[in-house]
């Protein structure tokens, strides 16, 4: 069951319902190929055991959030965690047959508000593995800064590569 927590034109953002999503959650795990290969999880194989035990081990930080659409369907995961004094750190999912619909940009919206507005925090981070390139277009739209670098950091798909470290400050 989903709560409407925080509302958009398009989406709500929720507490997760784990047994719900869990099946879902598998598919994507295993054939979406953006979260598949652009996130890492081509190493390894997810029943949906696996996949509620993951989702549950998530769901333990500070805030993890479903995104819902207004017709109550689950289309992903927005997650707050590394949580400091003035900054938290950002993740999202939006499911492939969501996205370029605008339910990722007012996701990210909602979270940003709340973030700075209700949680009164000064900086929103995020990390993007540099073959994402999507996904860092997508962030520089919304506002979002390259801050830094990891070099090599992350081995994929045969060769090194660098992290991107994004922020948004509330200013």
């Amino acid at each position: 069951m989903y709560y409407k927590k925080l509302k958009g034109e398009k989406v709500y953002l929720s507490p997760v319902d784990i047994t719900n999503e869990t099946p879902l959650m598998t598919k994507w795990l295993n054939e979406d190929e953006d979260l598949v290969y652009q996130n890492g999880f081509y190493r390894s194989v997810f029943n949906e055991d696996k996949t509620k035990a993951l989702l549950e081990k998530w769901n333990e930080g500070p805030y993890m959030l479903s995104i819902v659409t207004n017709d109550d369907e689950f289309i992903g995961h927005i997650s707050l965690f590394n949580m400091t004094t003035y900054s938290v750190t950002l993740g999202i999912y939006i499911a492939s047959e969501y996205r370029h619909h605008g339910y990722g940009t007012e996701a990210m919206k909602l979270i940003k508000d709340y973030i700075f507005n209700e949680l009164g925090y000064k900086n929103i981070h995020l990390e993007v593995f540099s073959y994402n390139k999507r996904a860092i277009k997508f962030y520089l739209a919304l506002g979002y800064e390259i801050c830094g670098i990891w070099h090599d950091e992350r081995y994929a798909h045969g060769e090194y590569h660098d992290i991107i470290l994004m922020e948004m400050r509330n200013k």
